[in-house]
């Protein structure tokens, strides 16, 4: 991903929509006793766009707004959104671009490893709750529902950051070159009619 002042910007902008949307709509949604975690969705989305160092950035940085926006701890959902951006981008960066099958899997794996350890750090850092069952039911609704969202969330970040994808600009690229109808390319075609 290049980082220009305008994907910064839209990034940005991406960040502040998704910590609110989260807050505001999200959290209130009831889905089988859980409910959506989109702005981790998000986060992962952006790691596996533009790697490690824009993943866990833009986690940490949604992650301290939605800490703000709570009135919570500052940190707990920061350093979560920080390492679920960081584990997102360095797939990207060692295995490449994630098929749909992966991004189905990544969204639920990296959505369980969210809820495990924000459920770990509100336990450390003294929140008054019982530590049950239903812990490990909520992440595992958790995951199944960012399973399911995976691909759209991606889409939606991959449609913001278009313009700042590598990847994108390769395969338009390739699309330029490839050959005609008459399996000759569209610059052979036009040397061959001069």
């Amino acid at each position: 991903m290049i980082l220009t002042p305008g994907t910064v910007a839209r990034l940005a902008a991406l960040g502040v929509f998704a910590a609110v949307a989260q807050v505001v709509c999200f959290s209130k949604m009831d889905v089988f006793g859980s409910s959506p975690d989109v702005a981790l969705l998000i986060v992962v989305s952006i790691g596996l766009l533009g790697g490690s160092l824009t993943g866990a950035v833009a986690g940490f940085s949604i992650g301290l707004l939605i800490d703000c926006l709570l009135l919570e701890k500052l940190g707990g959902f920061a350093l979560t959104m920080l390492a679920v951006g960081y584990v997102a981008g360095r797939y990207r960066e060692t295995v490449g671009r994630p098929t749909r099958g992966a991004v189905v899997l990544l969204g639920a794996a990296l959505t369980l490893l969210g809820a495990l350890v924000i459920a770990a750090i509100q336990i450390g850092t003294g929140v008054d709750a019982n530590v049950s069952f239903l812990v490990v039911r909520d992440a595992v609704i958790k995951s199944v529902i960012g399973a399911a969202l995976a691909i759209p969330v991606l889409l939606l970040v991959r449609l913001v950051v278009r313009s700042a994808l590598v990847d994108e600009r390769r395969a338009a690229r390739r699309a330029i070159g490839r050959p005609g109808p008459e399996g000759t390319s569209p610059f052979n075609q036009a040397a061959e009619t001069q």
